[in-house]
């Protein structure tokens, strides 16, 4: 699972930084949000430094980055509810990687222990 939600990931993460790179944004408010968008793909970009290897962290991470996007999408523009809505997706998957790496090590310590 950890593998498989590694991999969507970082295609997520290139489609959103492909669009972030080619979106021209019109006047302040454009600027502001495309910002805020970046700032959102930097904090999910450090989730997925983690998610192979420490996908608690990443659950951490992306817990934080859920609850701005939410605040984002309810004060300030509803478009960040996809971002929310995907985050949410990634956020249920790391938290199953990491029930599968606990699984693991419990296994290895019966295996070892008997």
């Amino acid at each position: 699972m950890r593998v498989a939600t590694g991999i969507i990931f970082a295609f997520w993460l290139i489609f959103m930084f492909f669009k972030f790179l080619t979106t021209q944004p019109v006047g302040y408010d454009g600027e502001i949000t495309r910002t805020l968008s970046g700032g959102l793909i930097f904090i999910q970009f450090v989730a997925w430094a983690f998610i192979f290897t420490k996908p608690f962290i990443t659950f951490v991470i992306l817990v934080i980055a859920e609850l701005i996007a939410l605040l984002l999408a309810l004060t300030y523009q509803p478009s960040y509810m996809i971002f929310a809505v995907v985050n949410l997706i990634f956020v249920i998957m790391s938290l199953v990687g990491h029930n599968e790496l606990n699984k693991k090590k419990m296994a290895a310590k019966q295996v070892k222990t008997t």
